[in-house]
């Protein structure tokens, strides 16, 4: 254990040879993954030494500043909480002891005076020095006035500071070390590690906060955690399910060691849920970069999933929501809403089958083992192909109806079921085949049934034939758009249109 006067052995890091790892490392991490943990308070000792500690006590050094503070009871809380963030992905275990003469933790942390009011906190790295693990928080700064609650900058500030005390640095260029590796700019932002300055949306517009700050260290912060330290393999190594809401807000990223783990998204607003690893969803209420308070740019991604971690399933809620999964056989289940899965590929490369007991099964030719089960899934789109999979709904209202009103070739007809599917997601049934009649132009009764007769039996009706559904219509006992929708409805029409084959693999659309 670390003393008031040394502290506890630490040891080199190599390069690792992987840019995002690499412009994370400071070099240093302590030998013993156990880390301890203190809060000083007014009794506590602290190093005189001027190279390796905080100088004379009656110097400049932290400690022996007059505005030097002791952490109130929340913010000790906080400050677990926010050790635990960090021990739930690595291999590092935190104790907190009760300083003594003889004993402090390997990290510190305690308030005192910078006369620069935008400065947060500052920390020292692993190291010889007895600060080294040291965290202080600025009196004159906003951690000095605003609670350290998860979802703040505060607490932000606090798991980078201890980013900081675990062997971390800064991604962006340091003059006193110029040869360091640095993130690309298009990278150098706080969404993909805690370690940056920069706020920024996915577009690089930039602000000086979020709207909700991030509550885990995230996914350029956790590969390189783990390179220093090892994973830790037993954190939610079970079944999982993540519950997340449309009233909820969230700004996260997950770590999970294994089982079989499912994203549980419930709620009536859209949302954006992405399996793959190191890339972001859109998920719960939106958060923003911030300029002065101010909401600017574009949502950024709000959950991410860490490298390393499989998520299965995923399952949303009642919004018209786009689901992508990952490389391995995936559940996919859209609920309520008109609902979409990207897959990132040509569609020659998957067979789509409609599945045996509800759904589709969508598989890969070269890897037979990636099949994704689709449950209430509307939309499947490739990189060069879409197909419209509710047949039971709305792709099968347009199909039936451009058979009965178009003929059945049109069916056939990728831009015309394209306007079908988005006129459908919007209008009821009776709506759609009014507006296909509007399309096609009838100008009277006698024109419309003759075509729907012709469209459903490759015929020119009779008179006697067609006179029965004219005079119905002359009289007002049936509209025009009922007696469409009898004749896209019928067994001969659904023949005609393949719906039972249009089922199995759904309906191409542009």
């Amino acid at each position: 254990m670390p003393t008031s006067l040394t502290s506890s052995a630490v040891t080199s890091v190599n390069f690792a040879n992987v840019n995002t790892i690499d412009s994370l490392l400071a070099g240093k991490r302590w030998v013993n993954p156990s880390i301890s943990y203190s809060f000083p308070d007014r009794e506590s000792w602290w190093s005189t030494d001027e190279s390796l500690g905080y100088g004379g006590q009656f110097g400049i050094g932290e400690p022996w500043q007059i505005e030097t503070d002791w952490l109130t009871s929340n913010d000790q809380a906080n400050f677990e909480r926010a050790l635990q963030q960090w021990s739930n992905v690595a291999n590092v275990v935190f104790t907190k002891i009760i300083e003594t003469a003889n004993e402090v933790g390997d990290i510190r942390v305690a308030y005192t005076k910078d006369s620069d009011e935008l400065t947060l906190a500052w920390s020292y790295l692993p190291g010889s020095s007895v600060r080294s693990g040291d965290i202080w928080a600025n009196t004159l700064g906003l951690l000095n006035a605003q609670d350290w609650n998860p979802g703040t900058i505060s607490f932000e500030t606090i798991l980078h500071e201890i980013g900081h005390t675990l062997g971390l640095k800064h991604p962006f260029y340091n003059s006193d070390k110029p040869d360091a590796a640095t993130l690309p700019t298009s990278l150098d932002s706080i969404i993909n590690t805690l370690m940056s300055y920069t706020y920024k949306d996915l577009e690089g517009v930039k602000g000086n906060e979020f709207s909700f700050h991030p509550t885990t260290p995230m996914v350029l912060d956790i590969a390189a955690i783990q390179y220093i330290y090892g994973a830790n393999t037993s954190f939610h190594s079970g079944n999982d399910t993540y519950h997340y809401s449309d009233t909820g807000t969230y700004h996260e990223a997950l770590w999970d060691a294994g089982g079989v783990d499912t994203i549980l998204y419930s709620g009536v607003a859209p949302t954006f849920v992405n399996l793959n690893p190191i890339h972001g969803s859109f998920i719960g209420q939106p958060v923003f970069v911030q300029s002065n308070g101010v909401n600017v740019g574009k949502p950024v991604p709000n959950m991410w999933i860490a490298k390393g971690t499989i998520i299965e399933n995923a399952i949303t809620g009642t919004g018209n929501d786009i689901l992508i999964g990952n490389g391995i056989a995936n559940f996919l289940d859209g609920n309520l809403g008109i609902d979409t899965v990207l897959i990132s590929a040509n569609l020659a490369q998957y067979a789509v089958n409609k599945a045996a007991n509800q759904g589709y099964d969508v598989t890969e030719n070269s890897n037979t083992s990636n099949q994704d089960q689709l449950n209430n899934i509307e939309r499947l789109v490739f990189n060069d192909a879409k197909l419209a999979l509710d047949l039971d709904g709305h792709a099968g209202w347009v199909a039936k109806l451009l058979g009965a009103v178009f003929g059945a070739s049109f069916v056939s007809n990728q831009e015309y079921v394209g306007i079908g599917l988005i006129e459908a997601d919007r209008l009821e049934y009776q709506q759609l085949a009014d507006y296909a009649l509007s399309v096609r132009g009838f100008t009277n009764h006698e024109k419309l049934v003759t075509v729907l007769w012709a469209n459903l039996f490759g015929n020119v009706p009779s008179e006697t034939e067609k006179s029965p559904y004219i005079k119905m219509l002359d009289n007002g006992e049936i509209s025009t758009g009922d007696l469409t929708i009898i004749a896209a409805e019928s067994t001969v029409n659904l023949q005609n249109i393949n719906l039972i084959g249009l089922t199995e693999s759904g309906i191409a659309y542009i």
